[in-house]
């Protein structure tokens, strides 16, 4: 199992919760007061951390012992005979005394590394911003120049174009120029720092009640128009009553139409019943007359096919149909019949 973590936080050994660097203590009672990762902690400390923390131990340990040596004691005071009872109550002693002893040397050991421990150094004041110091600037300004006049001049009268000579200014004059000209601007930039600084420093110490204080600005308020109210509806009052008053009359129709149909069911049905009670019963179906159909006569020359009953002529050994005929007389014997008997079995078979 791998858990990831910011370099701000840190995982409790004992749940495995992530928690916040500098975190002393976990919800589920584990605490960092003995973790090296500190680096505030020298190593005395951090080892004196360690000790005490098992000394809580040691106390927690006694404190069991104690109290299952008084739960076994007002056990055994119920059976005072037994000898096991005292046995174990003998034990838990010894094992009380063990714990106290060992919380004791503990308490000792802490207490000498606590005289060991050097005293922490006191802590550093906190910086104190220093106030910077506002110097002004006296305001040298250079001697304004003299206006210079414009000669009024003439209108010249034309004349041929002579070339005019190139004037070229000569470097002391052009320097002093450009002097001028440096000096005046860095005149204008400390002249508007120190008035911006003048006007903050002078709304700075006004009073609260005497600052400017813009008007409030009052919105309009909506007008809202009273409800008007008037005998005569409205249009809209008017359709809804109308399709309502089309909707109950809707149902007083259908209703009508239905009393009406039932009505005349109940005339009607009567009729049909009587009409039906005096109708004949019908008569059963004649049963089909069954007619025995008298047997063919055949001639000498030709006799009877069993499979396909066709007339085969007695010399044929195959009907057309692929009965084969026997060929051994001795397995079925001719059926000889006179004139006489052959006339009386016609007429068993004839219609009247």
């Amino acid at each position: 199992m791998t858990t990831t973590r910011s370099i701000f936080q840190k995982t409790c050994p004992a749940c495995m919760i992530t928690l916040a660097l500098d975190a002393r203590e976990c919800a589920c009672g584990h605490q960092f007061d003995h973790d090296d990762n500190d680096p505030a902690l020298s190593s005395e400390a951090i080892r004196l951390q360690a000790e005490e923390l098992y000394q809580n131990y040691l106390a927690a340990r006694a404190e069991q012992a104690s109290s299952a040596v008084m739960a076994a004691q007002s056990e055994s005071a119920r059976d005072p005979a037994s000898a096991q009872k005292s046995q174990r109550i003998a034990k838990l002693i010894q094992e009380a005394e063990a714990a106290r002893a060992a919380l004791t040397a503990q308490s000792e050991r802490v207490a000498e590394m606590k005289r060991a421990l050097p005293p922490a150094p006191a802590p550093a004041p906190a910086p104190v911003a220093a106030k910077q110091k506002v110097v002004e600037m006296k305001k040298t300004l250079p001697p304004a120049p003299a206006p210079r006049h414009a000669p009024v001049t003439a209108a010249p009268k034309k004349k041929a174009a002579i070339a005019k000579p190139v004037v070229t200014p000569s470097p002391a004059r052009a320097a002093t120029r450009v002097v001028n000209s440096t000096s005046n601007d860095t005149d204008n930039a400390i002249t508007t720092s120190l008035l911006t600084r003048r006007a903050a420093k002078k709304a700075a110490s006004m009073p609260v009640k005497s600052r400017p204080v813009p008007a409030p600005v009052t919105a309009k308020p909506e007008t809202i128009l009273p409800p008007v109210q008037t005998k005569a509806p409205n249009p809209a009052f008017r359709q809804a009553q109308a399709a309502r008053a089309e909707k109950i009359l809707r149902q007083a129709e259908t209703a009508a139409a239905v009393k009406a149909v039932i009505k005349e069911e109940s005339v009607v049905a009567p009729k049909i019943a009587a009409v039906t009670k005096s109708e004949p019963k019908a008569q059963p179906a004649a049963a089909p007359v069954l007619t025995k159909s008298a047997p063919r006569l055949l001639g000498g020359d030709k006799k009877e096919c069993p499979n396909c009953t066709a007339s085969v002529d007695s010399k044929l050994n195959r009907c057309r149909c692929g009965f084969e005929f026997p060929t051994s007389e001795s397995l079925m014997p001719a059926l000889s019949m006179s004139e006489e008997e052959r006339a009386e079995f016609a007429k068993l078979f004839s219609f009247p």
